[in-house]
């Protein structure tokens, strides 16, 4: 019992296609004279097994021919002095026929007697039948009875080595067995004295299907040691339908060669192909989720006008439904909630900025560019305004703007610039009106992980800096719900928070891919006349959006909410 669990998990494990072309293995070892044996496989057009009735051999260097009729197909060349080749010692061919109605036989060629084990498993490895004896060389039919329709691994152990195929059965035998039913004793085609290592020769088979004599394709080779070669006919076998595996998940029923199918299950199903052929289908079905499509709802705050969504056009807010087929027939009901932003003018340089609304506040979801004049990265001031672009150093504002920092994260202010970057309309926000809109987010879903507050204080559990953070341009973190974490996944509010930087007390400028900062205009204790301001903290590592005090002459990014 052992011995037979021990087989069939290891063809469980090992089992992963049918094999198609069969190998013989026989050994030959002597003192001072060894034999070179070239054994015979037929294949047919499909790649399966095709027994051969002859092989016409042909030594062209040594001017003979010789003809090994089944079952003798092989040739035993004995020459000295050369090294030990060895192959295959047995042959476990295709059973017959496959797939069977409860019943099938197969054949067993072995060369060298010796103990031998066979077995039957299903694909999970259980064992319904074995063989356990010693075998005679020569050729060994058995019969196999399963009762239950299922795909089944045969497999033979002989001198610690495994040859296995799958079988299918449809139908129900009266029993699980395996019977032995006799052999012939296997001879060979002995050439003595007149053949030599690197000899050319010529091999041809014949085989006969149907009732028709059939020739293979011939090879020609040097002759340099043991081998088994494959002799290959044109020959498209319909009497062993080939099989495949196809794994299925749906949400609805599922056809398949006119038949349909609404429940999850394992089914089998012969096809024709177009040369009469069968072909056996093993169905693994899933029917997920009883055909109820999935709901979702999606809310999307965007400036694009018109907005493309799963590749339908909208060009006003609101609330719309689509339904969704996947690729497996599951329909997905999605609820769209599109909120189209506006397109802000800034008539002191032309610059134009989108807006979205969150709640009751409208903001801009780019930072300000505005930049009339810029200073070098040593000059600041906590009383007068100061104007900077990241990485650059210098005085000329066309340069700045050429600069790539520029273009991409906008203009870094100290406060007293901040409190008047905003265009007509707009202003620097307040420390309660940045809360106002943190309590928001937090509120309504743009907590990352899909907490939804229900107070309106800001700390309570802000985990909203994935949300408004860019999806790309972060340093990598591998700490969950932070913007450096699965960048893709960023940006839901659409805030577009790029890490742009900022320009620090140190006269440098620091952490751009890392950090944005941007400024409120309240100021630490109330008083304009304080050295600190409250600001905004952005970071690749952090999950929430930090309130910060920092001294007004530091040079950051500026949002802008609407009057």
């Amino acid at each position: 019992m052992l011995k037979i669990m021990y087989i069939c998990n290891i063809i469980y494990l090992i089992m992963k296609k049918l094999a198609l072309i069969l190998s013989l293995l026989f050994l030959v070892a002597v003192v001072f004279a060894q034999d070179v044996v070239v054994s015979f496989t037929g294949v047919n057009a499909n790649g399966g097994y095709q027994r051969l009735d002859s092989v016409v051999i042909h030594n062209y260097s040594q001017r003979w021919e010789r003809t090994a009729v089944y079952p003798d197909t092989i040739m035993v060349a004995r020459i000295t002095d050369i090294e030990n080749h060895s192959i295959d010692n047995y042959i476990l061919s295709s059973n017959v026929p496959n797939p069977f109605d409860g019943k099938t036989e197969f054949e067993l060629s072995v060369h060298e007697a010796g103990n031998v084990f066979v077995s039957v498993c299903d694909m999970a490895g259980r064992n319904y039948a074995s063989f356990d004896g010693n075998l005679d060389a020569g050729i060994h039919r058995f019969e196999v009875v399963l009762s239950d329709p299922e795909v089944y691994v045969l497999s033979a152990v002989a001198n610690g080595m495994t040859s296995s195929i799958k079988m299918v059965n449809l139908g129900r035998g009266n029993a699980n067995s395996i019977a032995y039913k006799g052999y012939s004793v296997e001879s060979k085609i002995v050439v003595s004295g007149d053949f030599n290592l690197n000899d050319v020769m010529r091999y041809t088979g014949y085989a006969t299907y149907n009732g028709v004599l059939h020739t293979s394709t011939p090879v020609t080779k040097v002759q340099t040691g043991s081998e088994n070669i494959s002799l290959e006919f044109d020959i498209v076998d319909c009497s062993t339908p080939s099989l495949t595996e196809i794994s299925v998940e749906r949400c609805v029923a599922y056809t398949l060669g006119g038949e349909t199918y609404t429940e999850s299950g394992d089914y089998v199903q012969t096809l024709h192909d177009v040369n009469g052929c069968d072909s056996v289908v093993l169905l693994h079905l899933t029917i997920t989720n009883n055909g109820v499509p999935v709901y979702s709802e999606v809310e999307i705050n965007t400036c694009a006008d018109p907005f493309v969504y799963n590749g339908v056009t909208y060009t006003e807010s609101g609330g719309y439904q689509q339904i969704l087929t996947a690729a497996n027939g599951c329909d997905s009901i999605v609820l769209l909630w599109l909120h189209l932003g506006t397109g802000v003018y800034d008539e002191r340089d032309g610059n134009s900025y989108c807006s979205i609304m969150y709640g009751e506040q409208e903001w801009l979801v780019e930072n300000m560019r505005y930049l009339p004049a810029v200073n070098r990265v040593n000059e600041y001031s906590g009383s007068e305004e100061m104007y900077y672009v990241y990485g650059y150093d210098g005085n000329d504002v066309d340069e700045a703007k050429s600069n790539p920092n520029y273009i991409e994260y906008g203009a870094l202010y100290n406060w007293r610039a901040a409190l008047s970057a905003c265009p007509a309309g707009w202003h620097l926000p307040s420390d309660a009106e940045w809360s106002q809109f943190e309590v928001y987010l937090e509120n309504n879903g743009y907590n990352f992980d899909d907490y939804i507050d229900t107070d309106n204080d800001r700390e309570t559990h802000n985990v909203i800096a994935k949300s408004i953070a860019t999806t790309s341009g972060w340093v990598d973190c591998n700490e969950v719900n932070t913007p450096g974490w699965l960048q893709p996944k960023n940006n839901e509010s659409s805030f577009n928070g790029k890490p742009g930087g900022y320009r620090y007390y140190t006269n440098n400028f620091e952490r751009k891919n890392e950090r944005t900062l941007w400024w409120t205009s309240t100021s630490e204790f109330g008083s304009s006349s304080d050295s600190r301001a409250w600001d905004r903290k952005l970071g690749y590592e952090l999950e929430d959006l930090w309130k910060t005090p920092n001294n007004k002459s530091v040079g950051f990014s500026v949002r802008c909410v609407r009057d």
